[in-house]
């Protein structure tokens, strides 16, 4: 992260943060515009790290923004906000790499309209969900194993490592790269018998 940035935002002392995140959790919209002000170079700063284009970045600001108001009420530590803000980028951002990455394999058509976007049609939100949840159904279709697999490698918000996910599982670490390729072989299978488009 920018160190200039890092610093401009740990200017703000406890007692201001504190002050502030209590007028946004009572509702004061003028403290959540100031509280949003300040975490914005925190979240862009991530966002450049990890090379994301504009239009992502202005996707995962507008996530990281909604996932903080939702949990105001459950921050222990207000001095810290900055560094749960840059950590609930980084988690977001690697959550889409790793969605992305399993429509990249199952088809890349797929991934092309589920991709991070910015002004999206009604008709091509539409789509992404119907798309979205087709690509769910599908993965449900898998042996059990093997679901619970593919969840944990791509859509588990965790993010678990080969040797969580062994354990989780009960598998041999040596064995989860190739059943991901059986897993995926199926997957793209099921999405073809079910005219998947």
């Amino acid at each position: 992260m920018n160190s200039n940035h890092y610093s401009t935002m740990t200017k703000t002392n406890k007692s201001e943060y504190q002050e502030l995140i209590k007028r946004c959790i009572d509702g004061d919209e003028s403290a959540w515009a100031n509280l949003v002000e300040k975490i914005t170079p925190a979240i862009l700063s991530v966002c450049r790290l990890m090379r994301l284009s504009k239009e992502e970045s202005l996707d995962i600001f507008g996530q990281v923004c909604y996932l903080l108001l939702q949990n105001l009420s459950n921050l222990k530590s207000s001095e810290k906000i900055i560094s749960y803000v840059s950590t609930i980028t980084r988690r977001e951002i690697l959550r889409v790499i790793r969605r992305k990455q399993l429509f990249d394999t199952v088809d890349p058509e797929i991934s092309k309209s589920i991709s991070v976007t910015t002004f999206k049609t009604p008709d091509e939100i539409l789509n992404e969900s119907e798309n979205l949840e087709g690509l769910i159904k599908a993965i449900i279709e898998l042996p059990q194993k093997e679901y619970k697999l593919i969840w944990h490698l791509f859509l588990d918000e965790n993010e678990p490592s080969y040797e969580e996910i062994s354990k989780k599982l009960n598998i041999p670490i040596a064995s989860i790269g190739p059943t991901r390729i059986r897993s995926l072989k199926k997957l793209k299978k099921i999405l073809k018998r079910k005219g998947f488009k």
